[in-house]
């Protein structure tokens, strides 16, 4: 089943290069995020943690890690300080669905420069009608209502000295085509990036907020193996999407606001395309292809 589902490579892209593995030109050390701070939910395993690595390597003093579980959390928080002794991290544990926690949360950090959301519930292969209402009801509390919840947060936090907000919305493939029994994840991902292309009409990185959902690759985590076997997949360098996070994150990839990119494509080639997605409102969105 994996062979005729996941054939991601094989989608229409806007780029020629189809990177695997993380190169040179989106090293973090290439982008200047000095004395920023980043909030990453997820952000203690698998994509968020490496993403919060990747920012602790373009110089930003302060992550704030979100996560259920204060186990991860603590073993995350050890590594980053020993591995970037100038970087300030804080951690907080709670389920993103507690709105009330969540905005305290976002009241007490203050000052957020990148906001990455990556925490996302996930499910094993289940048919669409053995899923519950209940089921289906939390795929959608946590992966777009919560989300909506804490870019809302976010927006309505005082500008940044640094002039910019910048939101990441880490997404995935399977928010472009059926997965089959995959009906809450994928679903629940195509409706939040939706969401946010709605968010970025209203908003503009000239005046200082930047959307951007992301598919940050086909990557094995612990969170992966609950669904696939280590062998079903062609697995890619889990680095890439935190190195893609960094330019994300600065002016050069503005052009981006309200898009959907993958992290596999190519950032040069990318700003090769820059004029047409100026000019096609609809180009790398989800919507219609006709």
């Amino acid at each position: 089943m994996a062979e005729e589902i996941f054939t991601v490579k094989s989608l229409p892209r806007p780029t020629k290069t189809y990177h695997t593995e993380t190169y040179d030109r989106i090293a973090p050390s290439n982008s200047d995020h000095d004395n920023k701070t980043v909030l990453i939910t997820g952000g203690a395993t698998g994509i968020g943690f490496e993403i919060a690595r990747s920012f602790a390597k373009s110089g930003v003093s302060r992550i704030i890690l979100l996560s259920r579980s204060p186990d991860h959390l603590a073993l995350a928080r050890e590594k980053l300080e020993a591995e970037f002794s100038k970087c300030k991290v804080e951690t907080y544990s709670v389920s993103i669905t507690n709105h009330a926690r969540v905005m305290q949360i976002v009241k007490e950090v203050g000052s957020i420069d990148v906001m990455v959301l990556s925490a996302a519930a996930q499910e094993p292969f289940t048919t669409f009608n053995d899923h519950t209402v209940a089921e289906m009801d939390a795929f959608f509390q946590t992966n777009v209502i919560a989300c909506f919840n804490l870019v809302k947060l976010y927006i309505d936090l005082p500008m940044e000295p640094s002039g910019s907000k910048t939101i990441i919305n880490i997404s995935s493939a399977s928010a472009h085509f059926v997965v089959p029994q995959q009906p809450g994840y994928g679903p629940s991902k195509t409706a939040f990036a939706a969401l946010m292309q709605h968010a970025a009409s209203e908003y503009t990185p000239e005046k200082g907020v930047r959307i951007v959902s992301l598919h940050p690759g086909t990557i094995y985590t612990e969170a992966a193996a609950t669904v696939f076997a280590k062998d079903a997949l062609e697995w890619e360098d889990i680095h890439l999407p935190g190195g893609f996070c960094t330019w994300l994150a600065t002016p050069e990839a503005n052009f981006l606001h309200g898009k959907f990119v993958w992290a596999q494509w190519d950032v040069d080639e990318l700003l090769a395309v820059k004029e047409r997605v100026k000019k096609d409102p609809s180009f790398l969105t989800i919507g219609l292809v006709q």
